[in-house]
């Protein structure tokens, strides 16, 4: 079971995605998380994999389940 690092929500179906943040490094975070870190422009260039939506369902490189 995983955690995501910004808003501690949990859970045993709970995927996280590896997110580079401009402030904080890489933290492991949830979609919703992931997502709102897209739209605000917080990541740095080119280190996260994905688009603006998170629709991955753990299986590429950059998640975790």
């Amino acid at each position: 079971m995983g955690t995501c690092e910004l808003c501690n929500k949990s859970g045993d179906g709970l995927s996280l995605r590896q997110a580079d943040h401009k402030e904080y490094g890489r933290k492991w975070v949830c979609g919703d998380c992931w997502t709102i870190l897209y739209d605000k422009n917080s990541m740095i260039p080119g280190t996260t994999g994905g688009g603006g939506a998170f629709s991955c369902p753990g299986g590429c490189r950059g998640c975790k389940v």
